[in-house]
């Protein structure tokens, strides 16, 4: 069962909210200037090489992970807008109502994201024991 326009109207909002927010989140942590990335950047003079590489570990760590998270939301978004919104991916049917309402920019059904988590794990192995 597709989702309903009322369905379809809240997403929308939501992933349009979301999206917003992920570029108010940039926007302030940079202020307004684009992030300096590079292993050397936060090195000055007297100042420690690991502290320096992990502060720029941490922030292309976090470009990259606001980057994913804008081209799920503008995916979601396009889908939407052209008609392929919650189509899975993988199978082609319908992805239930409940699970877009909950993870609006899902790409798959339930059984597929469970086929593609069993694949993922057979290829990295077990998680390690803790």
């Amino acid at each position: 069962m597709p989702i309903s326009s009322q369905q379809h109207a809240e997403i929308e909002q939501r992933l349009r909210q979301s999206r917003k927010d992920v570029m108010d989140a940039v926007a302030d942590r940079i202020g307004g200037e684009a992030p300096s990335i590079a292993p050397a950047t936060h090195t000055a003079q007297n100042e420690d090489m690991p502290q320096a590489e992990m502060i720029s570990h941490n922030e292309e760590h976090y470009a990259d992970h606001e980057t994913t998270l804008l081209h799920e939301i503008d995916g979601a978004l396009g889908r939407l807008e052209t008609g392929g919104y919650g189509i899975c991916v993988e199978c082609g049917r319908e992805i239930a109502p409940e699970r877009l309402m909950a993870t609006p920019t899902v790409q798959t059904c339930i059984p597929c994201q469970e086929m593609l988590e069993r694949e993922q794990r057979r290829v990295n192995g077990p998680p390690p024991q803790i």
